[in-house]
This record gives structure tokens, sequence and C-alpha cells, in this order.
């Protein structure tokens, strides 16, 4: 039986990693449903849909990476989604690790789950990078604790930056219900979305194996929003909110240098 969950790709224009994405997804160790939804249906990306048998949900207003992934979240018909991003690898058991640890009744009111992650510059395991060992550092409290349930400390565990890999989340939408990805952001849909989520009943689940290889070039939206200073500017915006402006020029600082490194 195919499992409540659906892999949504959502695909922009054309990427020459598009159909390795897809081949993990169906070499997964248990199958689940998997749709690309676009606002750029190129012939490329419905060739490859066409060849793997996946269903392709055209958004005909177009828009930008929140309101492809707003369209992306919305087109998924089951319990729990996974927004799986184009030119990133699953591992065969990312499905079933976490949805092993989602179908148990004592987290029945989990928010999301993800995983830990390898990062890969093109097709090479990339060394360990200063901004994966600062999210290790804020994931800390996932040593002593499986899961996280209290706000405070949810939000805490993102108040310093975002340690939660987006291709990596599981979201249970069935406990979320509708939801968007705030529309004013360009590269920190993800960091907001899961300050919201925090403020939420239920559960943060991390599953600390690696299960995604998250594949970084020079084309990915990672890399254009550094090269146009998006990513600063919105960091600063949401350190703001936490903590205010003094504070915010003070974290700044560390995340400006780690923006040189592409880490973080």
């Amino acid at each position: 039986m195919v499992p409540d969950h659906t892999f949504v790709i959502p695909a922009y224009k054309d990427s020459v990693f598009l159909e390795d994405c897809i081949k993990s997804l169906t070499r997964q160790s248990i199958p689940s449903k998997i749709l690309i939804a676009t606002s750029t249906p190129t012939p490329s990306v419905l060739e490859i849909a066409k060849r793997h048998n996946i269903v392709v949900d055209v958004n005909i207003n177009g828009g930008d990476i929140a309101k492809d992934w707003n369209f992306a979240y919305k087109s998924c018909a089951t319990k729990y989604l996974t927004l799986a991003h184009q030119d990133d690898i699953y591992l065969p058991e990312y499905t079933e690790k976490c949805l092993r640890i989602a179908d148990k009744k004592s987290n029945a009111d989990t928010v999301i789950i993800f995983t830990n992650y390898s990062e890969y510059e093109i097709d090479r395991p990339r060394n360990a990078s200063l901004g994966l060992m600062l999210k290790k550092i804020l994931l800390g409290i996932f040593l002593v604790k499986k899961n996280i349930k209290s706000k405070f400390i949810k939000k805490s565990v993102l108040a310093l930056g975002n340690p939660i890999s987006c291709p990596s989340v599981m979201f249970n939408t069935q406990n979320i219900g509708s939801f968007k990805f705030s529309e004013e952001y360009h590269y920190n849909m993800d960091w907001d979305a899961w300050l919201r989520l925090a403020k939420m009943q239920g559960r943060f689940i991390y599953v600390k194996d690696k299960l995604m290889i998250h594949r970084l070039h020079n084309d990915s939206q990672t890399s254009i929003q550094i090269r146009n200073k998006n990513r600063l500017e919105e960091e600063e915006r949401i350190f703001r909110t936490i903590w205010g402006r003094h504070i915010a020029r003070l974290l700044m600082k560390i995340y400006k240098f780690s923006s040189v490194l592409n880490s973080f």
C-alpha cells in the first residue's frame, strides 16, 4: 500500500538534477505519491514527468519561490507532505524512517518531522562547514529530547538561526491545516514558517540519521539569493522580530561571514 504521504517537487524551469531527484523518490523503501508542481512547465520538465509517469500540476498564475511553495503545499491531498527540492537526493529510507516515527500514537500531535542531511558541491561530498557545525549546536536540545512540544523551546531552537533543512521536512498537513509561506521573503520563507509553526500546539521531531543530500551549485536558489544580498537582508529582518534591532546587528556580523561560505 502507498502510505499517506506525497513528495511534491516545486520545479522551477529546467534543472539538470531534476531526474536524479525523481529517481531517488522512486527508490524509497516504501513508495509514496509523487507530484510535480510548477509555474514554468518547460518541455524538459514535461518530458521527464512523462517518462516517470508523474502528474504535473501547473500554476497558471506564476509567482516567486514562496508562491510556488504555497501552490505545491496546496497540491498535496495526503496527511504527510515533503516539498522535495529539485536539486536534492533522498536516501532510500527517508520516507520509511520518518513515517515510522510520525505514526506512533505518542506523536499524534506532530507538526513537522525533519532529518539530518549531507551537503554536496554538485556531485562531491562537502567537508564539514561552519554552517553545519552551527546547526548541530542549535539542534543540541535533541541530544536529550527525541522531540520538542514546548512552544518556548521550539522557538529557542530557531532564535539564533535556522537549523532545519527545508527539503528534509515532512509536514503533518492534518495537524497544520491551511498554511502559507510568507511571500514577503525570497530566501527565508522556511525560517519564518518554522517560527510560526513553533507557536502551534504539537511536536517538532528531529531524525538524526542523514536521510537526504542537499546539493549546492552556482545556480541554486541559495547561491542566487546570497549573490543579490536578499539572504542577509531577510535574516536581519527575522532577527529583529526575535531580538530587536541592536542584538540583530550583532548577530548579523556572524551571518555575514557565514554567507561568504554559502554554508548556513
